[in-house]
């Protein structure tokens, strides 16, 4: 299959989660100043639609009551469980090497986000 133009670049808020159709798949996009990211919209927790979320920070334990902020505006939280992933690579916070949501690349040509859904 051949990517996808899937909507234009400034139609895309930053900070936001965008649910859109590509391919016959449902993705969710992130802008995150000029990059944009596509994921599967489903965690795979218990399938919520990720783009019913919320678009958050990461957050890195310092000492006792301390927390800094990590990945902001790259985390999506799950609706449902609060599940955590990164958009960028859709890794899970609390499982990384076994727990993900399927990522696509994802071009800006002529203004248009274009979505490689292979």
């Amino acid at each position: 299959m051949r990517p996808v133009a899937v909507c234009r670049l400034d139609e895309l808020a930053d900070a936001t989660l965008t649910a859109v159709r590509a391919g016959g798949r449902e993705l969710v996009l992130v802008r995150h100043g000029d990059q944009v990211y596509a994921l599967r919209n489903v965690c795979p927790h218990q399938g919520a639609r990720l783009s019913d979320g919320v678009l958050t920070c990461g957050r890195a334990a310092g000492g006792v009551g301390e927390h800094q902020a990590i990945k902001s505006g790259r985390t999506i939280r799950c609706p449902w469980h609060n599940w955590e992933f990164d958009a960028a690579d859709g890794t899970a916070a609390h499982d990384p090497r076994r727990v993900r949501v399927a990522t696509y690349p994802v071009s800006i040509e002529a203004g248009e986000v274009v979505v490689d859904v292979g």
